[in-house]
């Protein structure tokens, strides 16, 4: 995704159609570019010319072109322009919806439900430890949470002081931005670990989690997990050992990431 600035003209919008041919060449199965026009004040047609190609390109690499927050003004060129002719360049009117709409797909070509496969929390540790784990084992520990589409989870800035594991439905993290919309940071479907970092340090909430559909969560807070300690001690060291596994994951996705961006 970039963010556009100022006002485009032929050389300006080049570098766009440049970064996106380097984003083909360096990323296996490139789908999605996001354009967001918040901060750009204006394009001529010299521009719109090199969007076309943009358009063009997209279609030859296989790729789908999302402009998001275009003023006014924008819109009526591309429109007047017949950009929104090319198949593969597509308006939204918000970041977030255009990323939840790159989510859809992907998950669609992935052969993955928007929602993913229901599972429970007891199954997916066994699992993900190669061990076995009853649901009555976990059950005492566990506080079960239902949530309406549009209901928060956790919001932005509350005490962390338990971890959630989303055993059906969808829900998007979003990091809070004063005077500017939210930002959505990813979409997670059933089989997905919220919030496990607030479980290990404490400290406040760093983004806010909103169920898109109706979900099915259970989760362990501090004082469940010091009571575990004390009575199950080999179920205390099951739980630990997921949450470092799946911290560890969280860490290699964030410097794959960075290391794109860096590239």
């Amino acid at each position: 995704m970039y963010i556009l600035q100022g006002y485009l003209f032929f050389l300006n919008a080049q570098t766009i159609l440049r970064q996106a041919a380097a984003d083909v060449e360096a990323t296996a199965d490139f789908r999605f570019l996001i354009l967001d026009f918040r901060e750009c004040v204006g394009l001529d047609s010299s521009a719109l010319l090199v969007f076309r190609k943009i358009g063009q390109f997209a279609e030859q690499a296989r790729f789908d072109v999302l402009l998001v927050n275009l003023g006014p003004i924008a819109h009526q060129q591309i429109e007047r322009d017949g950009l929104l002719v090319e198949p593969r360049i597509r308006i939204f009117r918000t970041r977030d919806a255009a990323m939840r709409a790159a989510e859809t797909a992907l998950l669609s070509e992935a052969g993955t439900s928007d929602e993913g496969e229901a599972t429970s929390f007891a199954q997916h540790l066994a699992d993900r430890l190669g061990c076995t784990v009853g649901a009555g084992e976990l059950e005492p520990y566990l506080s079960l949470r239902t949530l309406a589409a549009g209901e928060a989870l956790m919001r932005q800035g509350e005490p962390a002081d338990a971890f959630y594991f989303l055993e059906h439905g969808i829900i998007s993290i979003r990091l809070e931005m004063p005077g500017r919309s939210n930002h959505r940071l990813r979409t997670t479907t059933a089989g997905t670990v919220i919030g496990e970092i607030g479980l290990a340090q404490g400290g406040r909430r760093t983004a806010t989690a909103i169920a898109e559909s109706p979900c099915r969560t259970v989760g362990i807070d501090r004082a469940a997990l010091a009571r575990m300690e004390r009575e199950r001690p080999d179920l205390a060291l099951y739980v630990q050992r997921f949450l470092i596994l799946e911290l560890a994951d969280k860490i290699v996705d964030t410097n794959r990431l960075l290391e794109a961006e860096l590239s």
